[in-house]
């Protein structure tokens, strides 16, 4: 996992062209007009799900990774905090389903990383992860997952 603000993008051009690109794209992204859609950055290679809805509690939450996918997660307004644990430590309360590129997790202990508006973390395969959390009470999030084929 990788944590950092949108203005430090030119530190991570190196991990890969997919990657450059996706970041490249949410630093061209503005607040004033944003509305929920699915934008092709590189095909299916690399692409935005621009989402907006209101941050919520952990309860009843699961884990989640993906195989295919390394997310770009990005907040463009507000707040919420991405539980964040190594896929190892967990058991599987769904098997993976290759259509949806998802795996389910039992929710537990992780690291809880905080992102306001202009913060990003890449999360790869082995980095299981529990977006949309509230930072002390639900709030509205606009926010762009960007997914980028391994």
């Amino acid at each position: 996992m990788i944590k950092d603000s949108v203005a430090n993008i030119a530190l991570y051009a190196q991990l890969s062209e997919r990657i450059s690109s996706a970041l490249h794209y949410l630093k061209s992204v503005d607040a004033d007009g944003f509305e929920e859609k699915t934008v092709e950055i590189s095909g299916t290679d690399v692409y935005a799900m621009h989402q907006a809805y209101t941050s919520k509690s952990p309860t009843g939450r699961l884990y989640e990774n993906h195989k295919k996918y390394i997310d770009v997660q990005f907040v463009l307004d507000g707040t919420e905090i991405i539980r964040v644990t190594d896929v190892g430590d967990l058991h599987a309360t769904m098997d993976y389903d290759a259509d949806k590129d998802v795996t389910l997790y039992e929710l537990s202990d992780g690291t809880d990383v905080k992102l306001g508006s202009g913060d990003f973390v890449i999360l790869f395969p082995h980095d299981a992860h529990v977006p949309q959390l509230e930072s002390g009470s639900p709030a509205p999030v606009k926010k762009i997952v960007v997914k980028v084929a391994v």
